[in-house]
Formats: C-alpha cells, sequence, structure tokens
C-alpha cells in the first residue's frame, strides 16, 4: 500500500468531512451558557442524584458515581463500571450529559467491553509499530498501513454505534426525567428540551468527525513515518 495514496485519500476525506456535515464551531460555543436555563436547571439535584435517579429509572443502580474537578469531559468506564461526571457547574446541558452516561451503562456489555479492549489494542499497536517503523526493525509497512485502516473501521463502527445510540435517546431521559421531579413549568420545559434538540443537531456529527478524525490522523503520522524513515 503506498504512503502517498494514504496520505492523499486521509486529507481529501478530511476536506470531505468537513465540508459535509458542516461543523458550526462558533454556534456550539454560543450554546455553551444560557443563563436563563442554567437559572432552570439549577432547581434540580447535584449531579450525583440526578445520576443516581435516572439510573433508578433504568433499573441499574449497581454503577459506581464519581464527580471530578477541574475536567469538562463526563464518561463511563465499562471495565469498572463507572460513571464520572465532569465538572458541570452552571451548565444547563447537565442532565442531557448526565442522561447520556447513564445510558452507556445499559448498553450491550459485549460491545462496551470489546471498544475498551480494542481502543487500546488500537493505541499500542499504532504506538508499537510506529517505533519498530523508525528503528528500521520493520520495513514492510503496507502490511502495517493496511492494519492500522481496517482497524479503524473497526473501532469507528463500534465506537460510532455506542456514542450515537447513547445521544440520541439521552434527550427523552432528560424529558423523562424533567417531568418526573415536576419543578419546572411547561413552557420552561419546552425551552430546555428546544435547547437540548439544538445542541444534538450540532453534537451527532461532531461526535462523527471526532470519532473518524483522531484514527485517521494516527494512521496520518504512521504514513509520514512510512516515508521519511
Amino acid at each position: 500500500m503506498d504512503p502517498l495514496f494514504v496520505i492523499a485519500v486521509i486529507l481529501v476525506t478530511i476536506v470531505v468531512l468537513r465540508f459535509v456535515f458542516k461543523i458550526d464551531f462558533k454556534k456550539a460555543e454560543k450554546l455553551n451558557e444560557n443563563k436563563e436555563l442554567e437559572k432552570i436547571t439549577d432547581r434540580f439535584p447535584e449531579n450525583v442524584d440526578i445520576a443516581k435517579e435516572m439510573l433508578e429509572m433504568l433499573d441499574n443502580k449497581d454503577v459506581k458515581i464519581e464527580e471530578m474537578q477541574n475536567t469538562k469531559t463526563s464518561l463511563y468506564i465499562a471495565i469498572t463500571n463507572k460513571i464520572l461526571i465532569a465538572d458541570l457547574k452552571n451548565n444547563y446541558a447537565r442532565i442531557q450529559t448526565i442522561a447520556h452516561e447513564c445510558l452507556h451503562s445499559i448498553q450491550d456489555r459485549r460491545l462496551l467491553m470489546f471498544n475498551f479492549i480494542f481502543s487500546n489494542i488500537f493505541i499500542i499497536f499504532w504506538l508499537s509499530m510506529s517505533i519498530l517503523t523508525i528503528t528500521k526493525t520493520i520495513t514492510e509497512t503496507a502490511t502495517i498501513l493496511f492494519t492500522l485502516l481496517l482497524f479503524t473501521l473497526i473501532k469507528i463502527i463500534v465506537r460510532g454505534y455506542l456514542e450515537t445510540d447513547a445521544m440520541t435517546k439521552s434527550r427523552y431521559l432528560a424529558e423523562k426525567y424533567i417531568n418526573k421531579k415536576n419543578i419546572t413549568s411547561k413552557e420552561e420545559t419546552e425551552k430546555l428540551l428546544t435547547q437540548y434538540d439544538e445542541i444534538n443537531k450540532l453534537g451527532v456529527p461532531f461526535i462523527i468527525v471526532r470519532l473518524l478524525l483522531s484514527p485517521l490522523l494516527e494512521i496520518l503520522i504512521y504514513a509520514i513515518i512510512t516515508l521519511v524513515i
């Protein structure tokens, strides 16, 4: 497999993704803050309590929950069955964000574990092959490039399914939770959910592009290494 061809294909793919999905980063930044909606969500319980209540709604009470400081990224760790909630203070989207991670916890455990293990295998394989190629221990790079492309396809399919599934369902779990708490008016609930819909319109394409770009950039780096060495 010609490294120049691989580099060209990846660069073209990145450009195409940029235009096809039309991700508006400026518009996304504007959605980060909304003082009116922040005041509404301030009435809801603390983040850990929201997670516990949502997990009860999903009949999944065995998940550990931990609130993190100085990070904006929430995640569910399948191997430890733990939800790490980011620092979501004054973030009106926190209800949907927590719903997203709670939904990850009830996804097919085989897929979750496969995604965790395979993602780490991909990183280790890429790093070790890069080092072995730089040190000229390995010279047959075409097979490695093909393997990386195959691994990338598998990774994108599995992770893409898990993320889009959780993202599309999180809005409805958030709505169900908000209605259950009954501490907002109908108008306030509609405003909040409308904004969540706006977030998802931008968020789903952003997630897809991010999932594609990360492994593609790693392959791009390896292809460049094979040309330089």
